[in-house]
């Protein structure tokens, strides 16, 4: 069903995507008034969690926060709270510290940093403290990719309802979020077509993310590896498999990807925890439905 409303569309390269923006229900000016403050709100996550940019907060914390807490931005703050929420409950499948990992690895460059990151550290090592306050307890690197980029989502699409949108959709390269009363179809794509064809899903006031490893797949040291790491023993995840979370936030749904990914059939209580389901994809078992909460 499509809505009636005026819709107002545009898209920009953010995220190491393109993001694109969709309003209705809004006068042409006050949609692109909407669309420019929500646009402001994820340049904001870009700027502040952008893992090569110098003069990011992760960038500062990388560096630093070994030897001294480092004062961050609240949105970093509360992306660092859901993260150690995420790994707790996930028990470290979810872990932000393997950046170490993906940088031996090739798929990240390596930060500046005095220090190098201890071979035992993990998400139970950052510390988060009062008036954002971060430390790590001993030398490691963190990297928010596999977070920050639903949180911006949904920081954008909270913008757009403020504004008055009666409809609105977020999709940051795939990761999106739907807000309004008329539901929309989301085709779960993935590198290589099933026999079974393209799945869709119906999505209403929801989220969706995923996750694959196929496209930056390397080789290192004989092994094939990807852009997801188990936190439990710092492994590379399987690169043929492809997993879509429904969440209520984007950031649930961008987090709990990789936790899928990891766990398969085993994530479903992690889903449940969270109000959220999955879709699982591999060549030789075609798609998997995991129920989790039914979100």
């Amino acid at each position: 069903m499509r809505s009636s409303s005026p819709k107002i569309e545009r898209a920009r390269p953010l995220l190491g995507t393109t993001v694109s923006i969709r309003v209705h229900g809004l006068v042409q000016a006050d949609a692109h008034r909407a669309i420019d403050e929500a646009f402001g709100e994820i340049a904001l996550v870009h700027r502040l969690m952008s893992f090569q940019q110098p003069e990011s907060d992760v960038s500062r914390l990388n560096r630093d926060a070994s030897m001294r807490t480092q004062d961050v931005h609240p949105a970093t703050f509360e992306v660092l709270h859901w993260a150690r929420a995420i790994a707790a409950a996930s028990e470290g499948c979810f872990d932000i510290t393997v950046a170490t990992r993906l940088v031996e690895w090739g798929i990240l460059p390596a930060p500046d940093s005095r220090y190098p990151p201890d071979p035992h550290a993990d998400w139970r090592d950052i510390e988060l403290g009062e008036d954002y306050g971060v430390r790590f307890r001993r030398p490691l690197w963190i990297d928010l990719s596999g977070i920050a980029k639903g949180y911006a989502v949904d920081r954008a699409i909270e913008k757009l309802l403020r504004h008055g949108a009666t409809q609105a959709c977020v999709n940051a390269g795939g990761d999106l979020r739907i807000c309004g009363s008329e539901a929309e179809a989301i085709a779960l794509t993935h590198e290589k077509p099933s026999a079974e064809g393209i799945p869709f899903l119906e999505v209403e006031n929801a989220a969706v993310a995923s996750s694959s490893g196929h496209i930056e797949r390397r080789r290192h040291d004989g092994d094939i590896v990807g852009p997801h790491v188990d936190g439990r023993n710092g492994g590379a995840v399987a690169t043929d498999r492809f997993a879509s979370v429904v969440a209520e936030s984007c950031l649930l749904a961008d987090a709990l990807t990789k936790p899928v990914l990891i766990l398969q059939e085993a994530s479903d209580a992690l889903l449940q925890r969270f109000g959220a389901s999955a879709h699982l994809y591999d060549a030789n078992r075609g798609w998997r439905h995991l129920p989790g909460a039914q979100a």
